[in-house]
């Protein structure tokens, strides 16, 4: 052997490579761990190409040759597998696969090793001593083109999978993604020359050459710097699993990259977005490109109209600057919390109603320890008072009509709290079915025409069509009888009330209006929201609220809804409309 300059800088520089690329293998991680054997490859191809070059005579040449395509072979399918495993394609890099990457370099080793069999590799072999040293001159076989289109697929195949997958990554990593490319680009130029026939003295390869020098600079880097310590596409997958939409805008408002989960944020396709401004994507003067102009860090609660309905969204935009200060633009964070919201509204009103319970509850204890027990404990003395003597037949005649009205509302008020306490114990059993509804008001109507003819009331009922309805019997006589019995209640000498019933399409309306009192704007709201509360009749008559919670709950559910209308001293209108059959 006799060593020469490219011999020289072959092997000085492939020690140099071999050592960098041992190194890395043991303190880097993964992916770049399979750059490092790219290296590692390279540099035994490098050092037996240096020894080859060195040799005299065909035999040791050969032998060196051997040597060499242990690098060859292998350096091709390790940099494809680098590609993969360092942009996050790792699905496919499973067995079958390696087996495709790894195979066809053991078939061309294999071929290289008994090419004096077979000659498919190297057709023929020889000894130019025409140079200033000898050197090796082949003619290459069909296995040799089957190994350089794999060579040259393997190398392609990388460099697109890095221009595509880091085309819209961060200048960092675009610094760091183009050095990976020349490496790849560098000595496949290099190797383009050799294959066109540009080689000193005729026979020299420089294809080693500038993997060498490439990967020096690029190994230095990986040791000194931890130049892919941080892989871009730990970025990428984190950006890709945050569950919030995210939409990146550039200075001028357009969109330049967002995150995969704004598809279920806007619930359509999101990859034609780039380049996009807000108003192409929420229409023009949405509210979520007003808030741009504020160039500030905010966070706002909003909604958007969707197919599946109302989404409720939590937005928050966090200006990007630069060193200086300067606007490099706006980073958009969507929060779908519509769930969120339907339970903290379901929480509210499940507070509200228990404050409401709880209200009613108290009023409930008032009304069994006053209204109730007031009057019946009246009437115990009344009849102790008449059997001890203390009054007279004719004094406690006297009183009996004023008893009879206070057993009046005695009565309807025990009605009401079996009724509240029975649907609060056990709830109620709806037993719709359908029935005459006319024939249950002439009922009611009939039981409260005493009473108004004592207060001077005109009662009239008025009935057009068919009357029939579909609801629970009970629950409709109870909600009627409550609602004349107010009216009655907030009427005096010379009003008038009026119980309609008509036929509908679908339905019946129950209309009872009169010319009483009226309600104030203050209960009216309270009425409409259901909340309880008393007030004094136009006779000074009592009452407790209980019938109107129980006229809107029973209305409800039996398909209807309670609707009033009232003006203060000039008379109220509540009315409600009843099914005619199961179908309506």
């Amino acid at each position: 052997m006799e060593l020469n300059i490219f011999s020289v800088s072959l092997l000085f520089s492939g020690i140099i490579v071999a050592a960098i690329s041992t190194v890395i293998i043991y303190r880097l991680g993964d992916s770049v761990r399979w750059f490092a054997f790219t290296m590692l490859f390279v540099s035994i191809w490098a050092l037996a190409y240096g020894f080859e070059l060195s040799s005299k005579n065909l035999e040791t040449m050969l032998f060196w040759i051997k040597i060499e395509y242990i690098g060859i072979a292998l350096a091709p399918g390790a940099w494809l597998w680098f590609c993969l495993k360092y942009t996050g394609l790792e699905r496919y890099t499973h067995t079958k696969f390696a087996l495709l990457v790894f195979g066809i370099p053991v078939i061309t080793y294999f071929m290289v090793f008994t090419n004096s069999f077979h000659h498919l590799h190297y057709r023929n072999v020889m000894v130019d001593n025409s140079g200033p040293f000898p050197l090796l001159a082949i003619q290459p076989g069909p296995w040799y083109f089957i190994h350089l289109s794999f060579f040259y697929i393997s190398l392609f195949f990388g460099i697109i999978i890095l221009l595509y997958k880091f085309k819209n990554a961060d200048p960092v990593f675009k610094k760091q993604n183009n050095l990976l490319l020349l490496a790849g680009l560098f000595p496949w130029a290099f190797n383009i020359f050799y294959l066109l026939g540009f080689r000193p003295f005729g026979h020299i390869d420089l294809t080693p050459y500038a993997f060498l020098i490439m990967y020096i600079f690029v190994g230095i880097g990986l040791i000194r710097f931890d130049l892919f310590s941080i892989k871009p596409i730990a970025r990428d997958k984190v950006f890709e699993v945050i569950s919030k939409g995210i939409l990146v805008l550039d200075p001028n408002s357009r969109i330049i990259d967002f995150n995969p989960f704004m598809t279920k944020i806007l619930e359509r396709p999101v990859s034609n977005f780039i380049g996009k401004r807000l108003e192409d994507i929420f229409g023009k003067d949405s509210q979520f490109e007003i808030q741009l102009n504020e160039q500030k860090k905010i966070s706002i609660e909003s909604s958007l109209s969707l197919t599946s309905g109302q989404k409720d969204l939590s937005v928050e935009y966090v200006p990007i600057n630069d060193k200086k200060g300067n606007s490099l633009g706006m980073m958009i964070i969507f929060e779908d919390i519509t769930q969120k919201k339907s339970i903290q509204n379901q929480i509210k009103n499940q507070a509200e109603e228990l404050k409401n319970l709880n209200s009613l509850k108290d009023k409930l204890f008032t009304i069994i320890s006053h209204d109730l027990k007031g009057p019946i404990f009246g009437i115990r003395e009344l009849i102790k008072l008449s059997f001890e003597g203390v009054i007279s037949q004719k004094e406690f005649l006297d009183i009996l009509p004023e008893i009879n009205k206070n057993m009046d509302s005695v009565s309807i008020l025990l009605e009401n709290l079996l009724a509240w306490t029975s649907s609060q114990l056990k709830g109620e059993f709806l037993e719709k079915r359908i029935f005459e509804l006319d024939k249950l008001v002439d009922q009611q109507v009939s039981l409260f025409e005493k009473k108004t003819q004592e207060k001077g009331i005109t009662l009239s009922l008025q009935k057009y069509g068919n009357l029939q309805v579909y609801a629970d019997k009970n629950m409709i006589d109870l909600a009627i009888r409550n609602l004349i019995s107010n009216a009655i209640k907030f009427s005096g000498k010379g009003d008038l009330l009026t119980v309609f019933l008509k036929e509908n399409e679908d339905n019946v309306t129950v209309k009872i209006k009169d010319t009483g009192l009226g309600i104030s704007e203050e209960n009216l709201q309270k009425l409409r929201n259901r909340e309880s509360f008393t007030t004094i009749g136009k006779d000074k008559e009592s009452g407790t609220g209980l019938g109107m919670l129980l006229v809107h709950d029973y209305v409800i559910k039996n398909g209807g809804e309670l609707k009033i209308q009232s003006q203060h001293g000039k008379g109220s209108e509540f009315s409600f409309s009843l099914p005619k059959n199961e179908n309506s």
